[in-house]
């Protein structure tokens, strides 16, 4: 220091004296300060709690209960299925199908827990590292983007809260989880998890995944196949491995790599070389399937009878399992024979396009006036003009416009024609309303330019139907197998001959008259009207189809007595008890007719049809079915036989109504049926096994068209679904019961062959009904005949005296 320095500085003072209070020590005024700052410091946390505290108390009311989800019952898919499992349709409002945690493979479940949460069995609900994380970065955007979802908030966003993305519905989640992880155990909260969880395609849970990617049940699934669904509920549409195959499999191996990297942590037990194999195998996607129900029509009656025995809303909710009768192997042929058989018919009535316009004034009569189309009914309509673009068919409906697609009528239009060349300006056809018009939109119609149809099989023995066909379209709809009303024309005679023959009052051999003749002003005629056969065996009768024995039989019946048979034999339909009955005029459902014929085959022995076989909910406890009437007899076993031999006879006749049939080569019963102005078709038959039937016509009434019949368009379509029914099955003769007679007759008068006749036949009997009459050789003149001509009844030679026992 320079001697100016040591000059200038100020002499030091003594410290002043303090003046009351001694100095306090620096250690203690630090002290002080960090008291402070520990008590400011405690205050703002104490706040900072109060206010957690709060806001968790205000977001903390009015929560759902946890408790709720022990009950765990999300909607699930219901399956029909047939008599061999196999698929035949599904309903859901969600794709899902809950399966335990037992049939989740481990391998699956270390998957889950790699992709998503691998401190899940270690964590009580929540993460909170990551929860601050996401809280921070939310609050510095001012909107929540961030997650920190554990599997149990997952759980509670999805299950307990809705999913919009708020702090408020976040703070709620973080309380529900923690509520959650208090309420259930880990194996539960995993188990709701994997069964509720989105995988993409519209499939939740790991059972519907497994089946949509692999086409396997999720017991059966590898770890590479694991990992891959484990990676998808991050982003099931970008993630999916059918849409996007390459991120899938970049997100299956960061799983696997997942697997790896926490392995000895968390799961020891999984081999490293099984994640390393899983990494170079290549994992097969099972070829997604176009959604095709095959048989709509038992699938519809399956599920209104599940609706009639749970009811509406667990119906709905889903979970069923539906065991029905039905081959989905004969199902498909039924559809094929009926759809070829119905295109023969479009092909033989000029049905198909190109539909030209008809000669003349194209118009259309106006509907009546203040009347609108109705959705469902059937209209004449007229083409006014085409869109090839857009497939449209422009058409008049008397004044009301409407609009179809010539994409509907695919069936009629075989060549693929153009909208505008399929239906020309001009061209008449039938439409069908399915939705009505709009202001701004005309009336959207179906064609309806060919007849439909139905099928019906059953095995005789057990009532199971087999086949249910409602249309030629595997669409739901109008089931005219179970619901159509229609004439059965001659396929009526077997319900009046079966009676006829068991009661005795006629046997096979008896003859009836074919002759004109007239009751109560009405006069019934013969298919072809200008024939007539006179003295006519009952068995012949039938083989060909003669009317006017039928109604002879009848009257001899009474028509009352015939229709309180027919109601033994299952028919509901209401039946006029008039002479018109023995044609076939009273309307009846093809399933009973067909039912009725099943108890020919059945030895007499009735029972209702049966379709649904079991019902199983969820948790695999069978729903009770309702119960079944025992089968009751209703007619004899010799008189079942005998009708069954008679119905042969139309196969195997050579000018049998029938005979077409005999290309299957083996024992056969049936029945043609035409009804009045040709607006049915029919044919039902059976074999010892199986009994079907056919009916073809148009759902307005209007003809088929000249030369279609039951032998010309129904009995093909029962060939080619039969020929199907029975390529895998030996030829079996009809069975014959004891109490049946045979005899030698003569073919012409039905009398006992007289002793050396050379064109005898062989003839059955119920036993004691054996004519008594021999037949007089023709060197002979026989007075009986002439007189029972002249009588127009029957020989009463060939009434038995006393009824069978």
């Amino acid at each position: 220091m320079t001697k100016r320095a040591e000059k200038a500085a100020p002499p030091e003072k003594p410290a002043a004296k303090a003046k009351g209070k001694k100095a306090k020590p620096a250690r203690t005024e630090a002290l002080t300060w960090t008291m402070r700052l520990c008590g400011v410091g405690f205050f703002f946390l104490a706040l900072g709690t109060l206010g957690v505290v709060s806001v968790f108390s205000y977001y903390g009311r009015d929560l759902p209960t946890v408790a709720t989800l022990k009950d765990y019952d999300p909607p699930q898919i219901s399956r029909v299925l047939d008599r061999k499992g196999r698929l035949i349709a599904e309903s859901f409002t969600e794709r899902r199908t809950v399966v335990p945690m037992s049939r989740i493979p481990r391998v699956l479940v270390l998957s889950v827990l790699a992709a998503e949460d691998a401190d899940f069995y270690r964590h009580t609900g929540l993460d909170y590292a990551g929860i601050a994380r996401a809280l921070i970065y939310d609050t510095l955007r001012g909107r929540p983007t961030q997650g920190a979802s554990t599997i149990t908030q997952q759980i509670v966003k999805n299950l307990l809260l809705t999913p919009e993305r708020t702090i408020a519905r976040k703070v709620r989640e973080l309380i529900l989880a923690r509520r959650l992880e208090q309420e259930l155990g880990k194996d539960q909260i995993l188990f709701l998890y994997l069964n509720h969880i989105n995988f993409g395609h519209g499939r939740y849970g790991v059972e519907e995944a497994s089946r949509f990617y692999f086409g396997k049940h999720v017991q059966e699934l590898t770890l590479a196949e694991a990992s891959l669904i484990a990676g998808i509920p991050q982003a099931p549409a970008r993630l999916s491995p059918v849409q996007h195959p390459e991120a899938a499999r970049r997100r299956q191996l960061y799983v696997l790599d997942q697997l790896g990297a926490k392995r000895a942590q968390y799961w020891d037990d999984l081999p490293q070389a099984s994640i390393d194999q899983a990494r170079q195998q290549e994992v097969h996607l099972r070829k997604p399937e176009q959604s095709q129900e095959l048989a709509p029509e038992a699938a519809e009656v399956a599920r209104e009878l599940l609706v009639s025995l749970v009811g509406d809303e667990a119906a709905r909710r889903g979970g069923y399992t539906i065991e029905t009768s039905i081959d989905l192997g004969l199902e498909v042929a039924a559809r094929t024979a009926l759809r070829n058989g119905l295109l023969h018919v479009d092909e033989r009535q000029k049905l198909q396009g190109p539909l030209k316009p008809r000669k003349g004034d194209a118009r259309l009569a106006p509907l009546a006036s203040g009347s609108t189309l109705s959705v469902g009914r059937a209209y004449d309509a007229v083409v006014v003009s085409a869109n090839n673009a857009s497939g449209r068919i422009m058409l008049d409906l008397g004044g009301q416009r409407g609009v179809a697609q010539v994409a509907d009528a695919a069936r009629w239009n075989p060549k693929s024609l153009s909208a505008g060349v399929f239906a020309e300006p001009g061209a008449h056809l039938r439409v069908s309303v399915e939705n009505l018009a709009t202001d701004d939109q005309p009336a959207r119609v179906r064609m309806l330019l060919g007849p439909q149809g139905a099928v019906v099989v059953i095995d005789p023995r057990t009532r199971e139907v087999l086949a249910l066909i409602g249309g030629d379209e595997a669409s739901y709809g109008f089931n005219r197998a179970t619901n159509a009303v229609r004439q059965p024309g001659s396929t009526w005679k077997a319900i009046e001959y079966a009676l006829a023959l068991d009661t005795g009052k006629f046997t096979p051999a008896s003859v009836v008259i074919d002759a004109p003749e007239v009751y109560d002003q009405w006069k019934p005629n013969n298919f072809e009207t200008w024939e007539y056969a006179g003295a006519v065996r009952l068995r012949e009768a039938l083989a060909l189809s003669i009317n006017l024995v039928a109604v002879r039989v009848t009257a001899e019946l009474t028509p009352p007595k015939v229709v309180e048979f027919a109601r033994k034999l299952g028919i509901t339909s209401e039946l006029d008890p008039s002479l018109a009955l023995a044609l076939g005029a009273s309307a009846v459902r093809p399933i009973e007719l067909v039912n009725a014929y099943a108890t020919f085959a059945a030895g007499g022995r009735f029972s209702a049809t049966r379709i649904v076989k079991r019902i199983r909910d969820s948790q695999g406890n069978e729903v009770a079915l309702p119960k079944r009437a025992p089968p009751q007899s209703v007619l004899s076993p010799q008189g079942a036989y005998l009708i069954t031999s008679l119905l042969t006879s139309v196969i195997q006749h050579p000018s049998g109504t029938g005979r077409a049939a005999q290309v299957l080569k083996r024992p056969i019963a049936g029945k043609t049926g035409t009804s009045n102005r040709v607006r049915d078709a029919w044919f039902v038959g059976f074999t010892p096994e199986l009994v079907a039937g056919v009916w073809v016509g148009y759902d307005d009434l209007r003809p088929l068209g000249k030369s279609e019949t039951g032998a010309n368009t129904a009995l093909p379509i029962w060939i080619e679904l039969m020929k199907e029914a029975v390529k895998d099955r030996p030829a079996v003769d009809f069975p014959v019961p004891s109490g049946i007679a045979t005899a030698k007759i003569d073919p012409k008068t039905g009398k006992l062959a007289y002793q050396g006749q050379t064109d005898a036949i062989d003839e059955f009997f119920l036993a004691g009904t054996v004519p008594t009459e021999v037949a007089t050789p023709p060197d002979v003149v026989d007075s009986g005949t002439f007189l029972m001509e002249q009588l127009g009844g029957t020989a009463a030679a060939n009434h038995p005296k006393t009824p069978p026992p």
